[in-house]
């Protein structure tokens, strides 16, 4: 028996003034997933979270929620929970109070009210600040108390928008940890949009990567990583970034050539198989798929010898991030520990032939 999704969005498309935030939209969302909106600043994450929410009217399209037509429906009549950056707790409310106030307005028995609040407040472990104000809470407190909020009800599913920019790194990782683990036990259905890959690759079920207002890809967070759709893409997930560069296909179609920088990449027959048909090309290497050539080193079997010159260094405490140029491109890898190599340092690489990503120069299309 096919279910409906909990949440389908149908062509939504959103414009302010001359500004395409949305531009036809398609996203389906099943009970108890957990989706990741992923994109940079002005991709339209909050603008699709407001649109769900009913805090925006759409120009174009339609929202379903378990299979009804909700488009037109007010925020209240739409049972979702929406957490923002800014958390917009109750100043004058404790905890508790905190907490309990969706309940309080929808008239809930006192002791429902506490069995849900203390519940709530053991799995996110804050008891201990309960009775006390939010301006004594630490950044951490404050958003366990706006996540309590929201989940002490069970609406049909949970908006975040960024809830955990703000915090301190080492603060981030552990509250997208506990995300993770409460999602997964309680069965809830997160919608949650960042800027961050590592955000989305720790979290996700599935990564909607959105760029202009477009879907760019939808796909496992791991297949973001390892088959992107797009030049941009690629080079927004991961850090480094991407490599990036212009590339010459020469030869025959069953011996193709790769040229970068006017340097032939010796190619395995199996990788061969993977060159498209096109002469120019880009091709995108991650920095992992580098590897630095010191003294007699020799070059393993699937990869191969690229020689250039240092033009950027950028020490990292455990590791350093080389530049090398090579005929006018430049590839960015790292080594371990900390090296003092100066512009202009003949240098010599290994590069993973079968790491190797092809894209159109024009379009930026995957290959």
């Amino acid at each position: 028996m096919v279910t409906d999704p909990l949440l389908e969005i149908r062509s939504i498309s959103k414009a302010f003034g001359n500004l395409q935030a949305l531009d036809s939209i398609d996203l389906k969302v099943d009970k108890g997933s957990l989706i990741v909106l992923l994109g940079p600043a002005g991709a339209g994450k909050t603008t699709l979270l407001r649109c769900i929410a009913g805090l925006e009217n759409p120009d174009a399209g339609d929202v379903l929620i378990n299979g009804d037509e909700v488009t037109k429906w007010q925020p209240n009549q739409r049972d979702i929970a929406m957490i923002f950056d800014n958390l917009a707790l109750y100043p004058n409310k404790n905890g508790y109070e905190n907490i309990a106030s969706p309940l309080r307005i929808a008239k809930a028995p006192k002791d429902q009210i506490k069995s849900k609040v203390d519940e709530v407040a053991g799995l996110l472990k804050i008891e201990h600040i309960l009775d006390r104000l939010p301006g004594t809470f630490s950044g951490g407190e404050k958003q366990r108390v706006a996540l309590g909020r929201a989940m002490v009800r069970e609406p049909h599913f949970y908006l975040l928008d960024e809830p955990l920019s703000s915090l301190d790194f080492m603060l981030r990782i552990d509250l997208r940890t506990e995300l993770k683990r409460l999602q997964k036990e309680l069965g809830r259905t997160f919608i949650f949009a960042t800027p961050d890959y590592t955000e989305a690759l720790a979290l996700a079920d599935q990564v909607v990567v959105l760029m202009d207002g477009k879907v760019a890809q939808m796909a496992p967070a791991q297949e973001l990583y390892d088959k992107p759709a797009s030049k941009e893409v690629a080079r927004f997930v991961g850090n480094p970034a991407m490599n990036v560069v212009a590339a010459q296909i020469s030869g025959e179609s069953g011996d193709p050539k790769l040229i970068i920088g006017g340097s032939s990449i010796d190619l395995t027959d199996s990788d061969k198989t993977k060159v498209p048909s096109t002469k120019d090309v880009e091709i995108g290497l991650r920095p992992t798929a580098i590897t630095l050539l010191e003294g007699d080193d020799s070059v393993a079997a699937g990869y191969a010898k690229v020689s250039g010159v240092v033009n950027d260094l950028e020490p990292l405490g455990m590791h350093t991030t080389v530049g090398i140029e090579v005929g006018g491109e430049s590839l960015v890898f790292t080594v371990e520990g900390v090296r003092d190599y100066q512009d202009g340092t003949p240098i010599s690489v290994a590069i993973d032939t079968s790491a190797l990503h092809y894209f159109d120069p024009t379009s930026g299309s995957r290959l």
